[in-house]
């Protein structure tokens, strides 16, 4: 096998060397899963008019843990209207089954690899992939509604901002819920590095990524961020200091 196979197994496989997991702030109508194990990938789900709203939908052990979530809010999967996925890396769509009949929200430049027709060029993902493949939603299966550029949804008295932010993913996406800013991958967080970039390795393209995200910040109106959330559930006040390590 050749040494990067090794190495895309050992990333999909064993935990990460990741500090215990934090969340977002706590609210009375939301609640998080947390999947995956040590390598910790983030579910959110929030209570609006509509029903139950999730952004990510966790890694192996996700169905149980996003019942569990759910529970907390006295929701059922069935309950959950609208799902908001940052991208399709196989860490953050675990439960799309139990939740099928929501409607799924993507940047419209991640559908094909959502749906297992395209894949992604991160050589680990790709690794794993060969390895082991996810068991995608087929085209059809779920109801896709797929955005092009930023997009904003209205839910009674809440807002979802959603932007694109391509790099770690060709449709990569964050959104801005209730102070909240979900990164997805587009940030990351490592013990020895601290807040940085989407990684290389995991990336379609970390160059894209990072300047991306740079120039997401301009697009954001100033004040509407309290905090910023990785999909691996590493959270931090939106603070100078953070923004310094995410555009190194």
């Amino acid at each position: 096998m050749k040494p990067r196979l090794l190495l895309a197994v050992a990333s999909a496989a064993l935990p990460a060397c990741a500090p215990p997991a934090s969340r977002p702030a706590p609210a009375p109508d939301a609640a998080v899963a947390l999947s995956g194990g040590p390598n910790t990938s983030m579910a959110y789900f929030a209570r609006v008019d509509s029903g139950i709203v999730a952004i990510d939908l966790g890694w192996w052990g996700a169905e149980k843990s996003v019942r569990g979530a759910l529970g907390k809010l006295g929701a059922k999967p069935e309950d959950v209207a609208d799902v908001f996925v940052t991208h399709s890396h196989r860490d953050h769509v675990g439960a799309w089954r139990i939740v099928r009949r929501s409607r799924f929200h993507l940047a419209s430049a991640e559908g094909d690899a959502f749906t297992g027709e395209r894949r992604h060029r991160g050589w680990i993902p790709r690794g794993a992939e060969r390895l082991k493949p996810t068991p995608l939603p087929r085209r059809g299966d779920v109801d896709l509604r797929p955005f092009s550029r930023d997009t904003t949804f209205v839910f009674g008295g809440d807002t979802l901002h959603a932007y694109v932010v391509p790099g770690h993913t060709a449709g990569s996406a964050v959104y801005l819920f209730r102070g909240t800013l979900f990164l997805g991958d587009a940030a990351t967080y490592t013990r020895w590095g601290g807040f940085g970039p989407a990684r290389r390795g995991y990336s379609d393209d970390a160059r894209a990524a990072a300047r991306n995200l740079v120039a997401l910040w301009a697009r954001i109106p100033r004040g509407a961020v309290r905090e910023v959330c990785t999909a691996h559930a590493k959270c931090s006040p939106l603070t100078p200091a953070f923004l310094a390590d995410v555009s190194r």
